[in-house]
């Protein structure tokens, strides 16, 4: 490997790692932000909040490394414009065309990674996410119950409400409404807490009443217990459905379901752009003596939320089946890829010679 090779991905690799961790910080703010939110709303347990952030890394950086290539290029290879070493490279017999050559073999493992990321590792995640909130309300079902509010059962069995949660897991003024399964039964006490009984967790109940029958023709049926020992079987995590984004790559390249389809093109398209977006950047990155590095970051960050709303929208119309399946999301790169190899400046000025 030459120095000019050395020094080359040396700078890139520097800006690449520097862009990225700045993104990262900016983007998991916000979405720490969001996660704190949902855990002080009792949505998700408190202990597995970093747990819970680790694993939506995944599906942050498949979003973050093309705009992370694309201001990396730009910037390493302006510096070069700017401090005129690219006047030097020139005037050495070095050709714009080894640049290109040099950046897609440094761009070639990121394609590698985030090709990994997308087709394994982020829906590897989503579903280690589910498991570990679920698994958490099996450990510490008051990890996720919030005092003063309506929570619901996992799966969607019934609803309970506490007005007062004590740091013993005692709960006042307690009611709770069971589900279809158990005849939409109502529950009310002054008192509850939640105990092992015989290695089954279960919520006693104390000096409470039962309604039955609520939702039926025949009559209400009030009782009156001392202790009420309620098994809770439903906190226990079942056979639930994946959701999309859960689907592992084999499932949705055997699948036949137009939002399966074009959910796998997002995963292959999204590798792709590391090149096309890293040589688009490459070619943008020559700036003239008085332009300054940063003169065109604005333009590539357009440039790059133009490029990933495309992804978004067509991916939206192929799995409403708006978009014929055989269109799909290619045309993007190619089109942007266009822009990479095309001269447009020499197309102009031929065009300025025919017409004048």
């Amino acid at each position: 490997m030459r120095i000019l090779d050395k020094y080359l991905y040396k700078e890139l690799t520097y800006t690449l790692l520097a862009v990225l961790a700045v993104l990262l910080l900016v983007s998991f703010g916000t979405e720490t932000t969001r996660v704190l939110t949902m855990a002080i709303e009792g949505r998700i347990p408190v202990n597995v909040v970093f747990q819970v952030l680790m694993l939506k890394l995944p599906a942050a950086l498949e979003v973050i490394l093309p705009l992370a290539v694309l201001l990396a290029v730009m910037l390493a290879i302006g510096r070069l414009y700017q401090d005129q070493e690219m006047v030097v490279f020139r005037s050495c017999g070095i050709a714009e065309s080894y640049f290109q050559k040099q950046v897609a073999i440094f761009l070639v493992p990121w394609v590698l990674i985030t090709a990994f990321i997308t087709l394994w590792l982020t829906p590897w995640a989503a579903q280690m996410e589910r498991q570990v909130i679920e698994q958490a309300q099996v450990e510490a079902p008051l990890a996720g119950l919030v005092a003063g509010r309506f929570n619901v059962i996992p799966n969607n069995n019934g609803v309970l409400y506490a007005r007062e949660i004590d740091s013993n897991g005692l709960m006042q003024e307690v009611w709770i409404r069971l589900g279809e399964q158990r005849g939409w039964t109502v529950l009310s006490a002054p008192e509850g807490r939640f105990e092992l009984i015989e290695g089954r967790l279960a919520l006693v109940l104390l000096k409470g009443y039962s309604y039955e029958g609520l939702k039926q023709t025949d009559e209400l049926n009030v009782r009156q217990f001392d202790s009420l020992a309620l098994f809770l079987p439903d906190f226990e995590p079942g056979n639930v459905r994946l959701r999309k984004r859960e689907l592992t790559t084999s499932t949705l390249w055997q699948s036949k379901e137009p939002a399966h389809y074009a959910l796998l093109q997002w995963r292959v398209v999204l590798p792709i752009s590391i090149l096309v977006l890293g040589l688009l950047a490459l070619k943008m990155s020559k700036t003239q003596p008085r332009q300054g590095r940063f003169a065109k970051i604005f333009i590539a960050i357009i440039l790059y939320v133009i490029y990933i709303q495309l992804l978004a929208t067509t991916e939206d119309a192929l799995a409403k089946e708006k978009l014929s399946l055989w269109i799909g999301m290619w045309w993007i790169p190619l089109i942007f890829s266009f822009f990479v190899f095309t001269d447009l400046g020499a197309i102009k000025r031929r065009l300025i010679r025919k017409i004048t």
